[in-house]
């Protein structure tokens, strides 16, 4: 499949912790736009939840160019995959629902 062809996914998760009230808006999981190819994960220096880009689009055919993983939001490398069901709050260890009736299109 070439990159182009496809938009991402993203999806509002929540945790279910009623005194938390944290929530993001991710893939879920490994997803691929125009912009390349990400993959959700939590980073545990600034307890945030998102997608870090894990790969560009070539400028060959020769297939994607992997990136530095890092956070966005403290550009640390100290990143957890994110894994739909098992992975909890990086807030507060609660549960984390998706919302399925929030799905956006991406890139």
């Amino acid at each position: 499949m070439i990159l182009s062809e496809k938009m991402g996914h993203a999806f509002e998760f929540k945790c279910s912790n009623p005194g938390c009230g944290y929530q993001a808006t991710v893939s879920g999981g490994k997803d691929f736009g125009f912009c390349g190819e990400v993959e959700t994960m939590a980073c545990l220096d600034c307890k945030e939840l998102m997608d870090v880009l894990i790969g560009r689009p070539p400028e060959t055919p020769s297939g994607l160019q992997p990136v530095e993983r890092k956070c966005d939001e403290c550009g640390g490398k100290n990143l957890k995959k994110f894994y739909f069901g098992r992975t909890r709050c990086p807030k507060c260890s609660g549960r984390l629902k998706r919302d399925e009736d929030s799905m956006i299109l991406w890139d």
